[in-house]
């Protein structure tokens, strides 16, 4: 069975000793480059960059240690329901402390693998980044060159997760926000498509949930789309409509607003129709296959291409500026570290190297470069990744309340306000 992502979470540290290095001058401040790396089949791009890495400094000695944190298909499958998170969470608490304790190496990396599975508590990266705990990359950039802007943008929605002025995480992975269906079941079950396939985030939702309304309660009618995918869904939304929710910065918050409110009771409503299956093998090639020839949901992620005349709607912010998307996967280089040029240079070679999977994964890795010139969007450069944020999970009791229908959306609004307000400075 191909899963979207991969079978294996590993945890890669590599230890990178010097021992001097020919070709070019490097201040030599510690003996060993160490990265906290996740890996779901992506060991073979790792090794490649590290490789490219050689070629700058020849004479570096590198030592690989494997840490094994699961086995268990977390990404794009919640099959193994009984699966423990300890290792997990371990890997999570290990980057927090050694981050506040400055022993978290040279690169450590970041993933969205809490928007899959909530039990295990992640960093708050961006509680992180506003205590200091990660390097400001422009200063490595103007002295190393900048990196490959084909596989990076800088991630600016949040000006407090970096700016112009500090620049602290890189996407190396990332997921766009868009739905498909076929042209038959949306004239069918009458949803109408733009024509470009574009819309606003705000707009798709009410657009869902007026669908919901009129159809929810027709036993003939699909279901809106896979709980799979409305739980990515609701988990990012307010990470990627172009909204401030959280400024840690200035410890502001801006949750009681009228676009704050239009989401979320569109995101209750859509609720309402989203079949609690287990989830089991979603989000597998086989389970989009067999939901299309059942014709068990009106939207998917993935549709193979032999069933008709594919529709395509891809998620803007709510200025329709630029489309929603946000990282799945991220690195950054510690304050704390000794070898910051070194970092970079890895980086850099991360970005410059064609990523190559093992296993039976096929991540969307550099999707920009892998497109053929002819089909290659040309605004590309112009999309905007978030790191997802943490603070719905530290709220989960109040967002489950809601969307239970256990409490008014003014009253709710108002306590997640508040209760933000703390957080964000504690």
């Amino acid at each position: 069975m191909k899963k979207r992502t991969g079978i294996m979470t590993i945890v890669l540290t590599i230890s990178i000793l010097l021992t001097g290095c020919g070709g070019k001058t490097v201040e030599q401040k510690n003996d060993s480059l160490s990265c906290y790396f996740l890996s779901n089949a992506n060991e073979k791009w790792y090794e490649a960059a590290k490789e490219r890495v050689f070629e700058a400094y020849p004479d570096i000695k590198i030592d690989l240690k494997w840490w094994t944190a699961s086995q268990y298909l977390m990404f794009f499958s919640r099959e193994h329901q009984d699966t423990d998170i300890t290792p997990l969470q371990e890997y999570y608490d290990k980057i927090t402390s050694d981050l506040r304790k400055d022993q978290a190496g040279d690169i450590v990396m970041g993933d969205a693998t809490y928007l899959e599975w909530p039990e295990a508590a992640p960093p708050d990266w961006y509680k992180l980044m506003k205590s200091g705990a990660f390097a400001d990359l422009n200063p490595l950039a103007e002295e190393n060159g900048q990196l490959d802007t084909t596989t990076y943008m800088k991630v600016n929605t949040d000006s407090a997760a970096a700016s112009e002025e500090r620049w602290t995480f890189v996407p190396i992975l990332e997921e766009k926000l868009f739905f498909c269906t076929t042209e038959e079941l949306a004239q069918q079950w009458d949803f109408s498509i733009v024509d470009d396939g574009n819309m606003s985030i705000v707009d798709f939702l009410e657009q869902c949930a007026d669908w919901v309304e009129k159809h929810g309660d027709n036993p003939n009618a699909p279901s809106i789309m896979p709980d799979f995918w409305f739980q990515q869904l609701k988990s990012v939304a307010f990470d990627v409509c172009g909204l401030t929710i959280t400024d840690y910065e200035t410890g502001k918050v801006d949750f009681d607003n009228p676009t704050v409110k239009r989401i979320l009771e569109a995101l209750r409503t859509i609720s309402t129709d989203i079949e609690d299956s287990g989830l089991g093998d979603q989000g597998t090639d086989e389970f989009e296959q067999r939901a299309c020839e059942e014709k068990r949901y009106l939207l998917y992620k993935w549709l193979p291409s032999d069933v008709g005349t594919r529709k395509f709607i891809s998620l803007l912010n709510i200025d329709e500026t630029y489309f929603c998307m946000y990282a799945s996967r991220w690195v950054a280089i510690p304050a704390s570290s000794k070898n910051q040029t070194i970092a970079y240079t890895y980086i850099q070679e991360l970005l410059n190297e064609k990523a190559v999977n093992g296993g039976n994964s096929d991540n969307l890795i550099d999707t920009y470069r892998e497109t053929p010139p002819e089909f290659q969007d040309p605004n590309y450069k112009s999309y905007n990744i978030v790191i997802p944020s943490t603070w719905q999970y530290a709220l989960s009791d109040l967002f489950d309340n809601y969307y239970a229908g256990h409490m008014e959306t003014d009253e709710f609004m108002n306590q997640v306000q508040k209760r933000l307000e703390v957080y964000i400075t504690e």
